[in-house]
């Protein structure tokens, strides 16, 4: 039995390792190894399958968690994975201090449900400055993005100076992606730290999702009762704390099928099995009134117990009903009458900009721009492997209610008009994937000249930078009367808003921009 149990444990946990170790390089790599490989992960992640409505993956999940529980959690979630590295750093030793030792808690039903209620209705509401925060892969990409990369690149070109090799673009993100990306973690790995998985419990969309089916699971962990000595070394390993052994029950919604306690159990008398224990010596009688209930045994009046001694109606305590909490209706109420204001303030900075007169330009691969904007996470997949680094997340240029999203920022770089790496790496829909031929054609900006700030028009220098950059020959150098110079004219036909022609542009603010197209 032990051997069966340390195999469950041991392969869940490789698992995990590759797992983890695949989706950190999925982020950090500069190259294209681990991409080629290690892409799929980010396509099955939950909630980036559920937005891209990907509803293969989603019911897939959906049955493997009906089958064997919320083995997701605990084996492809990246986050889960981290809380899991976090809660066991206090509990590494062989003898774990009692102040360690996890114990049962009651589930909080109610902010699992209120926090899937929020996240379903930003979605709706296309708040994705919301639903980026609850998605577990959506934060540890960011992470991996904005201080993984950055570090692993460091580490790269200090190699690679000794070896007298090119140095690599090492992109840096501004300091409030860094701080947003660094808090969340640590916020996340301090919680785990000291009550293991409590978020995965409480606020994840994900988890939440998930145990809605996983109650259900046909295999699951059970408890012996005739074997359980109740030395409660399974309550204290539990790091969802749904082990109560107080009436030998553990809470299926919430395991997240790591088996830990399988391997702590003296006596062998927890398992995952497809069974239900049965004790041999049952403790309850069967009852011969079907009626169920305080009414059942009352006979005229009087209370049968199994004895057959009758008791007195008046002397039976009979439960009232349970009230409905005022505080948790309020809270509620107020989340459904703010629903409409906060849709209108998302519509209303969904596109302006007070700092920028400009359009933002979004990644190649977009089919609608309000699609976009709605499907993003925010994961930072697309901007970890943009050759150019032209791409970075952005803050206020969709609007404060969908900061982190990717815009191109053609004054850093101008993207490729061979490439639509992102657009392939995209798990959510947001980019849909392109062909060379497509991505030619496939316009996400259009070029706009401003011919007071022209040095070819206005002083006569021989310039024509933009005309001889642009890989679509979209710009010409057409003469103008009345000027000292040829003026850049634009052929809004072929344009397709690649950035080339800004970002060589020599004037100073620049002459060319690249709007972005609503």
């Amino acid at each position: 039995m032990k051997k069966s149990v340390n195999s469950l444990r041991l392969g869940r946990t490789l698992v995990a390792i590759v797992v983890f170790s695949l989706l950190v390089g999925l982020f950090a790599d500069y190259g294209q190894t681990v991409p080629a490989v290690a892409s799929w992960l980010a396509k099955v992640q939950i909630f980036p399958a559920a937005m891209a409505f990907s509803l293969a993956t989603f019911v897939i999940w959906l049955i493997v968690t009906l089958l064997f529980g919320r083995i997701y959690c605990s084996t492809f979630c990246p986050l889960g994975i981290y809380q899991d590295l976090c809660s066991r750093l206090p509990r590494m030793r062989r003898r774990v201090k009692p102040r360690w030792h996890y114990h049962y808690s009651l589930p909080h039903t109610s902010l699992r449900h209120i926090s899937l209620f929020i996240v379903v209705l930003s979605i709706f509401l296309g708040i994705s400055a919301v639903t980026s925060f609850f998605d577990p892969y959506s934060v540890f990409g960011r992470f991996g993005l904005n201080v993984v990369r950055p570090i692993w690149g460091e580490i790269l070109n200090a190699w690679y100076e000794i070896e007298k090799q090119p140095q690599l673009r090492v992109a840096v993100a501004s300091g409030l992606g860094i701080s947003i990306a660094v808090v969340t973690m640590l916020i996340v790995g301090l919680i785990a730290f000291l009550h293991g998985r409590t978020l995965c419990n409480s606020v994840c969309p994900v988890g939440t999702t998930l145990s809605f089916v996983s109650k259900y699971s046909i295999f699951h962990i059970d408890i012996n009762t005739d074997k359980c000595i109740q030395c409660r070394k399974c309550e204290h390993r539990c790091k969802s704390s749904c082990i109560d052994l107080s009436s030998h029950v553990v809470d299926t919604s919430r395991c997240v099928v790591c088996f830990d306690c399988l391997s702590d159990c003296p006596n062998d008398a927890i398992s995952y099995t497809f069974n239900r224990h049965q004790l041999s010596i049952p403790l309850m009688q069967k009852v011969r009134n079907p009626i169920a209930g305080s009414a059942a045994g009352m006979q005229g009046g009087h209370l049968e117990t199994v004895s057959g001694h009758k008791t007195d109606k008046s002397e039976v305590s009979v439960t009232e009903p349970k009230l409905l909490d005022r505080r948790k209706f309020l809270t509620v109420g107020a989340v459904v009458a703010a629903a409409p204001m906060v849709a209108k303030a998302a519509d209303a900075l969904a596109f302006v900009s007070p700092r920028r007169r400009m359009l933002a330009v979004p990644p190649p691969g977009v089919r609608s721009r309000r699609e976009f904007l709605d499907r993003c996470t925010s994961c930072g997949l697309c901007i970890s492997h943009c050759p150019q680094g032209v791409l970075k997340a952005s803050l206020e240029e969709y609007g404060l209610l969908r900061a982190l999203h990717p815009v191109k920022d053609y004054d850093l770089s101008w993207c490729i008009y061979d490439c639509t790496r992102c657009a392939d790496l995209c798990p959510t829909g947001a980019l849909h994937p392109l062909t060379i031929s497509e991505k030619r054609r496939s316009r996400v900006g259009l070029a706009d000249v401003d011919r007071s700030l022209c040095i070819s028009y206005n002083d006569g220098v021989n310039c024509g930078a933009c005309s001889r950059r642009c890989p679509a020959d979209a710009i010409s150098m057409t003469p103008a009367s009345g000027c000292n110079g040829p003026l850049p004219v634009v052929d809004a036909s072929r344009c397709i808003g690649c950035g080339a022609c800004q970002y060589v542009c020599p004037s100073r603010p620049k002459a060319i921009v690249v709007n972005g197209i609503s």
